[in-house]
């Protein structure tokens, strides 16, 4: 029993100890977001233009080429696959997490990724979830699980920007042990980003699948 729960523990304590960080990003992507679709909801032109922007990069720019054709061909799992691994890789370690290794100015870092992640999502997402009760869910579910993933990975590059400025909050006076530590904490917490970014694939592609059937 022990040895099946402490893994468990970890997690939880690290969410606990990282809280303000979690509700730092989460708040930064929640009023980010609502920002887009504002912005979209009154036209504003750089906001329109953005939209058409990104949706120009989906329709013709690999990764989305890739996975757009793999769904199409019925490969769903490989699809499934692709997916989570862009963003696992690109969406969370090297977009978010990564910066922590710039003391101070990685926290700076995550923190305008994670603002403008956060707009352009509204601004693209306030069509989508608009089209019929299927797109919603659809985007509601993948944006809450994807989003929820990209929130953990942003506090933790957060968390390991922080650590080697403030070395004492782990009771530590060496910035090089601090920064260790903060990389086990970041290891745990990715079990979470991990699991949720899984899911989220698991749902965008299994609900874009059944629509191009």
């Amino acid at each position: 029993m022990t040895g099946y729960s402490w893994p468990h523990i970890g997690v939880r304590e690290t969410c606990r100890r990282m809280r303000w960080h979690l509700i730092f990003v989460s708040a930064l992507y929640v009023a980010s977001f609502l920002g887009g679709v504002v912005a979209i909801w009154v036209s504003l032109p750089f906001a329109v233009e953005l939209r058409n922007s990104l949706l120009r990069t989906v329709a013709s720019q690999v990764p989305f080429t890739t996975i757009t054709e793999v769904l199409r061909s019925g490969r769903l799992l490989l699809a499934i696959a692709l997916t989570f691994l862009v963003n696992l890789s690109s969406g969370a370690f090297l977009s978010t997490t990564l910066l922590g290794v710039i003391p101070l100015l990685g926290a700076m870092g995550t923190s305008l990724v994670t603002f403008y992640r956060g707009f352009t999502l509204g601004v693209v997402y306030y069509a989508v979830l608009g089209l019929s009760p299927a797109a919603f869910a659809l985007g509601a579910g993948t944006l809450i699980l994807e989003l929820g993933a990209y929130v953990f990975s942003g506090a933790a590059g957060i968390w390991l920007s922080l650590s080697t400025v403030f070395p004492t909050r782990y009771g530590v006076g060496s910035r090089w042990a601090a920064f260790r530590k903060a990389w086990f904490d970041t290891a745990k917490l990715y079990v979470v980003v991990i699991v949720l970014l899984f899911a989220g694939a698991v749902w965008e592609m299994t609900g874009l699948f059944l629509a191009l059937r």
